[in-house]
C-alpha cells in the first residue's frame, strides 16, 4: 500500500449534465449496478476518505459525503474546484463517475508518481485523461482564477500547472479499457459486454 494514502482524499465527480446520455450517467445501471458504484468500490479499497461531488442528493444512497458544486455551469472544472475547496489534504485523487473499469492497480500507478508535481495524469494514445489523477490542494487559487477567466476546459487548465504525465502506452499491462468513459448509450451497451 502506498505510504501517501493517509494524506490523500478521493473525490468522484458526478455533477455533470450528461448531455450525451440524456440522464445522470453515474446512476445509470450497468449489469444491475449504478456505474458510480463500480468507481466507488475501487476507490474505497485504496482510500479512507471518498466523497462524491454532485448536486444530486440521490448519491447520498451510497453512504459517503456528497458535496455540492460551489461554482455551477462550468462543468468538471467546477467539480475539481469543489473537491479542492472541501479537502483537508495536500493531495486529492479525482476521478469521473463514468469509469467502471478502473482498478486499484492503475490507481496505485498514479499514486506512485505523486512526488514533485501539482497534477499527475495518465496519457493514453497521446491524450490526457484529466478525470483520473491527483490534484494538489495548492492548485486551488490558480484554478479559481482560470475559471474566472472563462478557461474551463480541463485539458487547457492543467497546462498551467507543474503537470506530470504517465504514458500508459509504454506499460503493456494497461490498456484503454481501464479508463473507458461511459458517455453514450452505445458506450453502455459495449460496457455490458466487457463486464
Amino acid at each position: 500500500m502506498n505510504k501517501l494514502i493517509n494524506h490523500i482524499n478521493a473525490y468522484i465527480l458526478a455533477g455533470g449534465n450528461s448531455s450525451r446520455m440524456g440522464t445522470d450517467k453515474g446512476m445509470m445501471l450497468l449489469n444491475g449496478k449504478p456505474i458510480v458504484q463500480y468507481v466507488l468500490e475501487q476507490l474505497q479499497l485504496t482510500f479512507k476518505n471518498v466523497s462524491i461531488v454532485s448536486n444530486n442528493p440521490e448519491y447520498e444512497m451510497f453512504g459517503v459525503e456528497v458535496i455540492p458544486d460551489i461554482i455551477t455551469g462550468v462543468g468538471p472544472a467546477g467539480g475539481v474546484f469543489a473537491a479542492l475547496n472541501h479537502s483537508d489534504k495536500a493531495y486529492n485523487f479525482i476521478v469521473g463517475c463514468d469509469m467502471p473499469f478502473i482498478t486499484t492497480s492503475i490507481i496505485d500507478l498514479v499514486l506512485n508518481e505523486v512526488a514533485n508535481a501539482d497534477i499527475v495524469l495518465p496519457l493514453i494514445s497521446g491524450r490526457l485523461e484529466p478525470l483520473f489523477g491527483i490534484y494538489s490542494k495548492s492548485c486551488i487559487q490558480i484554478w479559481h482564477g482560470l475559471i474566472n477567466q472563462k478557461i474551463i476546459k480541463l485539458q487547457d487548465m492543467v497546462s498551467y500547472f507543474n503537470l506530470k504525465k504517465i504514458d500508459l502506452d509504454r506499460l503493456g499491462q494497461y490498456n484503454d479499457i481501464f479508463l473507458t468513459n461511459i458517455n453514450t448509450r452505445a458506450d453502455l451497451e459495449k460496457a455490458i459486454n466487457i463486464l
